[in-house]
């Protein structure tokens, strides 16, 4: 699985672009080289959800990007995404393992025992955060910092995705402290050039 999964994970929030620029905005960091898309949004309601789901889902096949869901499985189905995003707020991994669920199932933990109890409930990865100081209201609680993730990641047992004030600047030290790679929003949605941040994250991870 790990071998599978993009080191560059883009999470989606329409709130961060200027100007109301979400899907130009997203068209960028594709083009910039993100190739595993989270749709959040999940403030939406159902049928607008859906219909921002189909036009993300649309670009990001246009892209040779694979697509995870926040929280609804049925969601994720509904528009061909290859997994679902849980957290302490969903359904637990392990229950909807029991479902049958076939997709991969990512987890946003916030220590290294959350994201552990994760991996063993059936999770194929997770999200740590957050790693350094962020606005983000995504990753609350406190900052673990670069020795305390590398810590937490000793202890997950599985892909670690680190979340949470991530830039071109700190990525290459995330995968150093043992992350598979690195999740982020405003760094790549918010910046004046989308495909630019894309490409020099990108080129972080793999220097």
């Amino acid at each position: 699985m790990s071998g599978e999964l993009d080191p560059l994970y883009l999470i989606t929030d329409r709130s961060v672009p200027p100007g109301g620029a979400f899907l130009r905005a997203l068209e960028g960091a594709l083009e910039g080289g993100v190739r595993l898309i989270q749709f959040r949004e999940k403030d939406l309601p159902a049928r607008e959800r859906l219909a921002l789901g189909r036009e993300v889902a649309a670009l990001a096949a246009g892209a040779g990007a694979r697509l995870i869901v926040n929280g609804d499985p049925e969601l994720a189905d509904a528009l061909g995404a290859v997994g679902v995003q849980l957290g302490k707020a969903t359904l637990p991994v392990d229950a909807l393992r029991r479902r049958g669920y076939g997709g991969w199932i990512g987890y946003s933990a916030h220590s290294g025992g959350e994201a552990a109890e994760a991996f063993a409930g059936g999770a194929d990865f997770v999200t740590l955060s957050p790693v350094f100081p962020t606005r983000s209201k995504y990753s609350p609680g406190p900052v673990l910092g670069i020795e305390g993730f590398r810590f937490d990641v000793q202890a997950c047992g599985g892909p670690v995705y680190a979340l949470g004030g991530i830039s071109a600047g700190n990525a290459a030290a995330c995968i150093e402290a043992g992350a598979h790679g690195v999740a982020l929003i405003g760094s790549i949605l918010g910046a004046p050039d989308p495909a630019r941040a894309a490409a020099a994250i990108r080129t972080a991870l793999t220097d």
